[in-house]
């Protein structure tokens, strides 16, 4: 109900496992709602000297009541889209600029799960499982996609969004 939105980041030299991000501060409940959708489009610039190959960078959306303590965060390794101009109306280009496997569909209930896995974990004295300390999973339905919790979030009480962009690779992007 929201009214949608467009967002365009331009990021350049990001050193090798850094990332960054844009935020915005709310007051959020989502539990009504039954998923989270976004569609990803990745492309090196025309002028960038330095090739962006699929996976050397990934897109997060962090969702809680913090930047750094309490959140949950999900991570897609992005597929680049070749540089250039398409055709708008076909179907084919359509795919080529908005690849599947970029899109982020997170059903909410994978975040709780998440939570209540990581705290079952942590309660039966699971090593290196905390609230402090990062916990994260692969998705089951896109193994690629990374889910972490830190901390005690709750999808009823968001106060901080956050995307970004984070450099896998060994060297500079």
């Amino acid at each position: 109900q929201d009214n949608e939105q467009a967002l365009a980041l331009s990021i350049n030299n990001l050193g090798s496992k850094e990332s960054r991000a844009v935020y915005k501060k709310s007051n959020l409940d989502i539990r009504q709602y039954e998923r989270i959708q976004l569609f990803v489009h990745a492309e090196a610039q025309e002028v960038d000297m330095t090739q962006l190959s699929n996976n050397d960078i990934s897109l997060f959306v962090r969702l809680g009541s913090d930047y750094k303590s309490n959140y949950y965060e999900y991570e897609v390794p992005l597929s680049i889209t070749p540089h250039g101009s398409y055709d708008g109306n076909s179907t084919a280009a359509a795919t080529i600029v908005w690849p599947q496997e970029n899109m982020i569909n997170i059903p909410l209930t994978k975040l709780t799960d998440i939570k209540v896995k990581r705290n079952t974990l942590r309660n039966n004295n699971a090593e290196g499982v905390t609230n402090t300390t990062i916990y994260s999973e692969y998705d089951e339905d896109t193994p690629k996609n990374r889910i972490s919790i830190v901390g005690s979030p709750s999808i009823g009480q968001i106060k901080v969004m956050m995307i970004g962009v984070r450099n896998n690779s060994a060297s500079a992007k």
